[in-house]
């Protein structure tokens, strides 16, 4: 970015945000590399910033950094100096997100002797305070916001569930803990935050192995650890300051737009009724202050670990803990801003594959407390869904599938992702019970039909992206193979590969795990292989994302599409397992079209032919509100491929904001293709832009956003008036 002075420096428009990191510190740190490529994949440009280069800048750090965030993991030690100096860029106006550990050592990798963490003045609550706390620091359990700062944070439809007190809690998972019990993450100078502590059991979820509070329960007294004890009673209250701030609308007038579509489905989720743009906003308000618990696919309520906060918070509560205090809040602090979040996002999403709230966090931190340019993450900036049909065995396909795909509404509709598993068995070597694929003609022609090849390239419908489901064998494959028995199972992904490829005479570029089982080895298998989107059960409710486990980010290419859960479930089977009526099925994947719509952004929906049958006026609903959406021109079904390929792309582009007297000049290049690559202005921020070089457009339908595609050609340059 141009270094601008005096009144050339007011007009600069700033395009990035500054991740502030220690001295020495490796770029390829997962501690740093997950902020960066998380802030890439969100289409939000990021610099890195060393301590002794951010010290260097004095006053003039408020003039020279847009925004400016203490990442947690990564920065746990700071000097008083740093310390100072951070408070000084926010107290002069500058925009801070603070992360967890961030500060809690000084450089010395000890407590501060203040008995609390040296940033509580500027935060607002006291936090670290391990000489009065001791083994009561960190708190572990469930985190409360209304359904509106959710979706805020991009956090889907059915990401949450309706909080419930107490019931939910980690206390209550110990059948001897009173209401004022609760649960601790034991800490000490050496692990300030309880990371280190809290590895192995955030592994164990990440990979499935413990799915609700009470078996982490009742390992604690052995293997954990975990610590129960009374609950801290001047915690802060802020659960109760959150519910306050609804009620006199102090918190925000709306979090929604008045050009968020929405819509409510009829009693059985056969039909659906679509609301006025001129009444969305109120309606989807209205709703917005009830308390919700972030939630996990397969677990139901989720907890997370977080220091306990005592006072009474000075600013707009984002996210609770019934128990320990404020999570994630925003307040002003001199001229400044300062965004408060009280859980290690970046370890979450590294070592614990659960990226929802890193990436949602960063999101709101740029578009609404700083306020600055991005890319959209979509191509054209129109937000859509993957619809992935898993076709698991013989029944599946025919005569399921085969009738599905024959039925009036679902004719021209998508494109979809269609996933097979080919091979002859299922639960048992021998049982048959598998669509048997290189020997099956009815089947051959279901998938060559489906992908519009061979004898089916000149018929009516839409061709659909195929897929491969795993290796060969359905359930044998899902719940057997592991990260110790390549030599096993691999050839099982090359003959599944190789039959679907077989009647496709197409290279296959998507792929789905059964049962959620992807090992690390098939993972990279399958990028070596060409593949370029997945399905999986990690980081659910995210968008498109590249995946890490266990601090190592596992492709380069290959782009894992979450699934989006409703509560703990997420496909029909298991939708009448936990009793989800038909009606709340429905509502929730019109709201989920309606979340990628008003949010410009993707998620994926799966689902099984046997499935789909037994809940058809649900399927109906879905298949036609988005076909009613894409003629408006505001959804679109989305491919893996086709979504990965655009977000491979995406990351490619370079541009920067510069200029002069209050004109701002926007430059982008790419060195493949700019096509459908497209900028968000602020409308609060700049005028309505013009394009001065290259091919673009803009649109002013947003509410919120000036909205720039570029048409083609490989740069754009596009001016606006900082406001």
């Amino acid at each position: 970015m141009l270094a601008l002075s005096g009144a050339a420096q007011a007009a600069t428009s700033r395009d990035r945000l500054t991740l502030l990191i220690p001295d020495g510190a490796s770029l390829s740190s997962w501690q740093v590399q997950v902020w960066t490529d998380s802030a890439a994949e969100e289409g939000i440009q990021i610099r890195t910033m060393t301590d002794s280069a951010f010290l260097a800048l004095g006053a003039n750090a408020v003039n020279t950094i847009a925004g400016l965030i203490l990442p947690d993991s990564a920065h746990i030690q700071a000097s008083d100096a740093l310390v100072a100096a951070v408070k000084q860029y926010v107290n002069a106006g500058g925009q801070l997100m603070l992360t967890y550990d961030a500060g809690a050592l000084t450089d010395s990798g000890v407590y501060s002797l203040t008995g609390k963490s040296r940033f509580s003045d500027l935060v607002g609550v006291d936090y670290v305070q391990y000489d009065l706390l001791r083994d009561r620091v960190v708190g572990f359990g469930p985190i409360v916001g209304s359904k509106g700062r959710m979706e805020n944070l991009s956090l889907p439809p059915g990401k949450y569930m309706p909080y419930v007190a107490d019931t939910g809690s980690a206390a209550a998972a110990v059948a001897t803990a009173g209401p004022a019990n609760a649960v601790f993450v034991p800490t000490n100078r050496f692990d300030p935050g309880g990371s280190q502590f809290m590895r192995s059991l955030i592994e164990a979820r990440a990979r499935g192995g413990s799915p609700s509070l009470a078996r982490l329960s009742a390992a604690a007294t052995s293997a954990t650890q975990l610590r129960y004890d009374l609950r801290v009673g001047n915690a802060t209250q802020a659960l109760a300051q959150l519910q306050s701030q609804l009620r006199t609308g102090s918190t925000a007038a709306s979090l929604r737009q008045g050009d968020d579509v929405s819509a409510v489905v009829n009693a059985d989720g056969s039909n659906w009724s679509e609301n006025a743009p001129a009444v969305t906003a109120s309606r989807l308000a209205s709703s917005d202050a009830a308390m919700q618990s972030i939630s996990g696919y397969g677990f139901g309520e989720l907890s997370y670990y977080h220091f306990v906060t005592t006072g009474t918070f000075p600013g707009k509560v984002f996210l609770t803990s019934p128990q320990h205090g404020l999570v994630a809040g925003e307040r002003d602090y001199g001229s400044g801003k300062v965004l408060f979040v009280n859980i290690p996002l970046g370890y979450f999403k590294a070592i614990g594959t659960d990226g929802v709230l890193i990436q949602g966090f960063l999101n709101h931190f740029a578009r609404d407390q700083v306020v600055m340019p991005r890319l959209s993450v979509q191509p054209r900036g129109v937000g859509g869904l993957v619809y992935n049909w898993h076709v698991d065995d013989g029944d599946d396909i025919v005569p399921q599938f085969r009738s599905l795909m024959a039925m009036d509404f679902m004719q021209n509709q998508g494109p979809f992702t269609v996933h097979f598993t080919a091979g002859p068995d299922v639960v048992t070597l021998g049982d048959g019970a598998g669509m048997n694929l290189p020997n099956n003609p009815a089947a051959q022609a279901v998938v060559a039909k489906t992908a519009k090849v061979g004898w089916y390239a000149r018929g009516y419908g839409m061709p659909h992206e195929i897929g491969s489901h795993g290796g060969w064998n359905h359930d044998l494959y899902g719940l057997n193979a592991n990260e110790t028995n390549a030599d096993t199972y691999l050839p099982w992904l090359v003959l599944n590969f190789n039959a679907i490829e077989d009647v496709t005479n197409q290279r296959l570029r998507a792929y789905s795990a059964p049962v959620g089982n992807n090992p690390t080895w098939a993972t990279q298998w399958l990028e070596r292989r060409g593949v370029v989107g997945m399905y999986t059960v990690s980081n659910t409710g995210a968008a498109a994302t590249r995946e890490w486990r266990s601090g190592e980010r596992l492709t380069n290419k290959l782009w894992a599409m979450p699934i989006a859960p409703l509560g703990k479930s997420a496909t029909f089977e298991e939708f009448e397992l936990d009793g989800v009526t038909d009606r709340t099925s429905a509502q929730w994947l019109v709201d989920l079209q309606s979340f990628v719509v008003n949010n410009r952004t993707n998620r994926l929906f799966y689902n099984h032919p046997p499935g789909a049958l037994g809940h058809l006026g649900v399927v109906k609903t879905f298949v036609r509100r988005a076909a009613t959406l894409q003629s408006a021109g505001r959804f679109k079904w989305y491919t893996m491929a086709e979504l990965a390929d655009f977000s491979q792309r995406r990351l490619q582009t370079t541009w920067s904001a510069s200029g002069t007297a209050g004109w701002i000049n926007f430059t982008g290049y790419n060195p493949v293709s700019l096509t459908d690559v497209t900028w968000l202005l602020p409308r609060s921020e700049y005028t309505m832009p013009a394009v001065i070089s290259g091919s673009g457009s803009v649109s002013t339908t947003d509410s919120k956003n000036w909205v720039v595609t570029a048409k083609s050609g490989t740069s754009i340059t596009f001016m606006a008036w900082k406001l």
